[in-house]
């Protein structure tokens, strides 16, 4: 069974979280005493799961998260939690994360995403396909994930720049989704 919060490299532990958590705290000019409060935790535990010598606990994890409110930390914990099935923060040496140039990539991506989109062929049953129509889905699938990430990378960044809540700005978009009926 993989566990989720800690790996090993080389046959040594590693804790990506625990180190994330860290970088998050930082970025947000947090000490370990100011974020233990905020938290049912003492610092000396908090200071154990930075370093990766106490797992976190499961039912800590979204208290974290709330607490010390850090895009990139949100990007990380999905992954952890949810492995390939999550978008990832986008940091690669290609990315301006200026949010204009997220702007811009987003466009693009979801323009591709589009484009695909219309090339597929959807009045035929899907299990009448041949090879060359399903690679064309593929691409299309692909696309439309480089257009989803490159979205909610833009969302993060404008919340990091300016200063919103990410989960704040989920919270009421999920309600909004509720209200519309697309969501029970």
């Amino acid at each position: 069974q993989r566990n989720y919060l800690f790996g090993t490299k080389g046959g040594q532990m590693v804790n990506d979280v625990g180190e994330e958590l860290a970088k998050a705290r930082k970025r947000k000019g947090l000490t370990q005493e100011e974020l233990a409060w905020k938290l049912p935790v003492s610092r000396e535990s908090l200071a154990k799961y930075e370093i990766g010598t106490r797992k976190i606990p499961d039912d800590l994890r979204d208290d974290i998260a709330v607490a010390v409110d850090d895009v990139e930390y949100y990007f990380v914990t999905w992954n952890a939690a949810a492995g390939e099935v999550a978008i990832p923060f986008l940091d690669g040496d290609y990315i301006d994360k200026h949010p204009s140039s997220m702007m811009i990539l987003a466009k693009k991506e979801t323009q591709e995403a589009l484009e695909n989109l219309e090339s597929i062929c959807w009045y035929k049953p899907t299990n009448c396909l041949d090879e060359i129509e399903k690679k064309q889905l593929k691409q299309a699938m692909f696309e439309i994930l480089d257009a989803a990430t490159s979205l909610v990378n833009l969302i993060g960044i404008l919340c990091r720049d300016y200063k919103f809540s990410m989960k704040k700005i989920f919270k009421e978009w999920r309600l909004s989704l509720k209200l519309r009926n697309y969501k029970k």
